[in-house]
């Protein structure tokens, strides 16, 4: 009890769920004017829905990313998508972020199965010094035993848009018409519909490399307000304004 007792103290004392709190503390104090107190009441209810694993799930989109192919479109490349990468103070090197290394590893496991050519696509977003997010992601798979003439880097894009244009290009080059595209599972849907927008013929099998929020069974915490909750919703939110962008264009 007492552990359980913690663990909701300390979700309304973190944020976001101290903003939680604070709207429904102002509520209660002006519960002598009712629609000042309701509309403090359902902020702190919007923001709960919006950084609980319960809401989160309302949003969630279905989810069917097994790999199925037949022997006509045997994959013949693995596509990983960047997802970002970060200075390490420590080691003084760019390494993956987390979104970028959970990809990098499912397309390395996929390669340890197939042995087929790993392409990793990302450039400079931001930062214009230090090496492109598919150089850093290529010298992880060397250490992890992939060998150079396996790895193909894709080091010019900057957007989904991009990773499809460049890519797309690679694999024209080499005749390649099936191919794993290995990325987060909410951004999978963009990421086919890009490529698909310059290979209409391929052969794209999609990979999740992780959930936005975890998908098993509801337990008591996702009653509770988290960051990894209100990540995930960000996470939605923006890829939601992304499909919207790819419809626009």
């Amino acid at each position: 009890m007492g552990f359980f007792l913690q663990k909701v103290l300390t979700s309304f004392i973190e944020p976001p769920g101290v903003f939680i709190a604070i709207a429904l503390f102002f509520g209660l104090l002006a519960r002598k004017k009712e629609k000042e107190s309701l509309k403090w009441i359902t902020l702190a209810v919007i923001i709960y829905f919006f950084s609980t694993g319960i809401g989160v799930r309302f949003l969630l989109p279905s989810s069917n990313v097994t790999p199925q192919y037949t022997s006509t479109d045997q994959p013949q490349v693995i596509i990983v998508l960047g997802g970002g990468t970060y200075l390490d103070t420590y080691q003084n090197r760019f390494l993956p972020g987390p979104y970028s290394f959970l990809r990098l590893h499912q397309g390395y496991t996929l390669w340890q199965k197939e042995k087929i050519p790993l392409l990793v696509s990302g450039g400079q977003v931001w930062v214009k010094s230090g090496p492109s997010e598919a150089d850093i992601m290529a010298d992880i798979l060397k250490q992890w035993g992939v060998p150079q003439d396996n790895i193909i880097t894709e080091s010019k894009s900057r957007n989904t848009k991009e990773n499809a244009e460049y890519c797309s290009q690679i694999l024209l080059n080499n005749h390649w018409n099936s191919f794993y595209l290995v990325t987060s599972e909410i951004h999978l849907k963009r990421a086919m519909i890009s490529f698909q927008s310059f290979l209409p013929d391929a052969s794209i099998i999609p990979v999740s490399a992780h959930p936005p929020y975890d998908r098993t069974p509801i337990v008591l915490s996702d009653f509770l307000p988290s960051l990894q909750a209100f990540s995930a919703f960000a996470q939605i939110i923006h890829e939601y304004l992304g499909l919207l962008v790819l419809f626009l264009n």
